[in-house]
């Protein structure tokens, strides 16, 4: 464990302030956090009480896939931490192994089926409540069995005011809804007919973009007739719409859509579509899939 370096942190602080109102913010925040306490990987996320999980920034470089294919879309509602949350879980510093054992929020399925395969051994998270109805959570991982010590843990509980102060001066109203990615510098079109009238070296990478997110959004999920009713809502397709497109029965589009809500914590069609959006941002723009794409899809 190295000692932290105090012009470090004051540095790191300077620029988390200046950093205020701005996309790098979650990542400088990040930074502030990591000056003081060493760890392998860093994610920041918000939780919400209703809704799925916000993705905000991440520096993971091993097995970053399952954050994405997996974890937010819809693996998050296991996680001991959000249900801790949403039994009341205060702010504060929490050790993974700590939370699970004081609140009784274990999975074991959760722990074997997919905590392991992210290959982190030790979890620190860092709570911090936005509103009634929002979180921000910090987690901080280590690939190793090295636990987080007392003296890393109670530097991080001193810091908590400062943090708490930051986030919601930049989060006044609540986690905006949308990730920023630094693969993305032209603002994502509301529909595939407005990328062919733009530039060609523009239209073609954002096209395979969308079509690749069509593809894969929710993919761990949903099974793939959901997966294809999803896909379609998400192009703004109504359930009238869907049947005829799918050859099936309204009631049985509106039963997909029940399934696709219950699976991904949601509760509309405009929360789906913010969950795809989000997916897009943040998903790998390589195309490529065990699962073909969805058959039925409309012009969006």
């Amino acid at each position: 464990m190295s000692i932290p370096n105090k012009n470090e942190q004051q540095q790191a602080l300077a620029e988390a302030i200046e950093a205020i109102g701005t996309v790098a913010f979650a990542r400088r925040l990040a930074q502030l956090v990591s000056s003081y306490v060493d760890s392998d990987c860093c994610l920041v996320l918000s939780y919400q009480a209703s809704g799925a999980a916000v993705y905000l920034y991440d520096d993971l470089t091993d097995k970053r896939e399952l954050l994405f294919s997996q974890y937010l879309n819809g693996i998050y509602a296991q996680d001991p931490f959000y249900r801790a949350l949403r039994h009341g879980l205060s702010d504060g510093v929490y050790s993974l192994s700590t939370l699970m054992h004081q609140q009784g929020v274990n999975d074991p399925h959760y722990m074997a089926d997919f905590y392991l395969a992210t290959g982190w051994r030790q979890e620190l998270g860092i709570v911090l409540a936005l509103n009634k109805q929002q979180w921000l959570t910090l987690f901080l991982g280590r690939l190793t069995t090295t636990p987080f010590s007392a003296v890393e843990q109670q530097g991080l509980r001193q810091l908590l005011p400062i943090l708490s102060a930051l986030c919601r001066q930049h989060w006044h109203k609540g986690a905006e809804t949308l990730a920023h990615s630094p693969m993305l510098d032209v603002a994502v079109s509301p529909t595939l007919a407005r990328l062919d009238a733009m530039a060609p070296n523009i239209r073609a990478p954002m096209r395979l973009r969308v079509e690749h997110a069509l593809i894969t959004f929710a993919q761990s999920r949903l099974t793939p007739r959901e997966q294809q009713v999803a896909a379609l809502l998400v192009q703004g397709q109504d359930n009238v719409a869907i049947a005829k497109l799918l050859g099936i029965g309204e009631g049985t589009v509106k039963n997909h859509r029940k399934h696709i809500y219950a699976k991904l914590a949601l509760d509309s069609q405009g929360a789906l579509f913010a969950h795809f959006l989000n997916h897009l941002i943040t998903s790998d723009s390589a195309p490529s899939t065990k699962r073909p794409a969805p058959r039925a899809t409309s012009n969006l």
